[in-house]
């Protein structure tokens, strides 16, 4: 039994391509290798893109290293964006795992119920595990390159990417091991996750429509789903992941001196707003169960509570103003409070169970990577006017 909640515990900390990767032998049973594969990665991603810029230069200054050198985007994707997502298969995807289990742990499943929720862990992962999809992801990563470099001009390319400065109608060989190697082993890594996403919404989905215990007077709000907001934080390492993305395409126009015209700014915007929506839209899947549950809560608990409203009232409200002291100390007023706080907590029930807290620790996590372009591109001396102003 202790195996099989080990596993369960791990459900999420699989998927492609940690397939390839056990049979490559960089991943083994109880040891991620997670340094080791950072490592690796950026190795073979942007270590190459550096060398062969170098070598067909022929200088550590030359114009294509110095192109290479300013495209923070390609160093973004590399050095920062595919590691944390290695990182995340431990960090998030363990939050992943904790948190679908408290279903059982918390006893929000019924015993009649447990055949089903122990049949929606097993093809979870079996989904994670296919082979299939392992294949399938990596032939939609080359697709998505493909379909990518026919779509854009040469003079959309970076210097570094073309043989010859852009005149030529062939890549260089950095451009062709960006486009063979390094795109699509980032691709891989960030569509392995949206399958993960896909099958957490799944699980979540399937969670929603067994009669869970659902507690209308719960005092988190929701009914005892509170624990669900920490897959919003859970998903934090990822969303750092594909905002560095963003903030890397913001920041190489920037030190190309391209002024961003109000159409790119609200498309970066609206991909922030799509990175914090992507981590938080699965737990809509509970608005139904969590809206029948307050339905039912402030008709019952709402009935009960004007019943006893109304023999408080008839007990108490026209008594003889004596003994006051002695009247307050009476039983029913203890009960009335404990009855309204319960009340309230029903009216209280919000539909998403997501808090504030989870949300702030999300949308955070997403700006973070864009406070070096705000320095970048706000002049040194309207910061420290700033700053003046806040001390003074």
């Amino acid at each position: 039994m202790e195996g099989v909640d080990r596993a369960d515990s791990q459900l999420f900390e699989s998927g492609p391509p940690l397939g390839l990767q056990r049979r490559m032998g960089l991943v083994k049973l109880g040891r991620p290798e997670v340094v080791r594969r950072c490592a690796l990665v950026i190795l073979i991603g942007w270590v190459p893109l550096a060398l062969l810029t170098m070598m067909r230069d022929g200088a550590l200054v030359g114009d294509d290293v110095q192109a290479f050198a300013k495209d923070i985007a390609v160093h973004a994707r590399f050095l920062i964006a595919a590691p944390l997502l290695i990182v995340a298969e431990i960090v998030s995807a363990s939050r992943l795992g904790a948190v679908a289990l408290h279903f059982r742990d918390a006893g929000l499943v019924t015993e009649r119920d447990q055949p089903h929720f122990a049949a929606a862990l097993v093809s979870t992962r079996a989904l994670l595990d296919s082979n299939k999809v392992e294949i399938g992801v990596i032939a939609l990563a080359y697709l998505t390159v493909g379909s990518i470099v026919f779509s854009v001009h040469l003079d959309q390319l970076p210097r570094w990417h073309l043989s010859s400065g852009g005149v030529a109608a062939t890549f260089s060989l950095a451009g062709y091991w960006h486009v063979l190697v390094s795109l699509p082993l980032l691709l891989v890594l960030l569509f392995g996750w949206i399958w993960r996403l896909c099958l957490w919404t799944r699980f979540l989905w399937l969670m929603s429509r067994l009669d869970l215990r659902l507690v209308a007077v719960h005092p988190d709000h929701v009914a005892g789903l509170q624990f669900l907001g920490y897959s919003v934080q859970g998903y934090s390492v990822v969303a750092l992941a594909l905002a560095s993305i963003v903030a890397g395409q913001v920041m190489t126009k920037i030190i190309h001196h391209d002024v961003l015209t109000l159409a790119q700014q609200a498309g970066f915007g609206a991909m922030l707003l799509f990175i914090v929506a992507l981590f938080t839209a699965p737990l809509l899947v509970f608005c139904g169960p969590l809206l029948r549950t307050r339905r039912r809560g402030v008709f019952e608990y709402g009935a009960g509570a004007s019943k006893f409203g109304i023999e408080f009232e008839r007990k108490w409200l026209n008594r003889n103003k004596q003994g006051n002291e002695e009247v307050m100390q009476a039983p029913d007023f203890s009960t009335a409070t404990d009855l309204h706080q319960l009340v309230s907590n029903v009216y209280a029930m919000r539909l998403v169970p997501v808090d504030l807290r989870s949300m702030i620790v999300l949308v955070g996590t997403v700006l973070v990577p864009f406070v070096p372009v705000l320095l970048i591109s706000t002049p040194i001396d309207v910061i420290l006017a700033g700053m003046k102003n806040l001390l003074l």
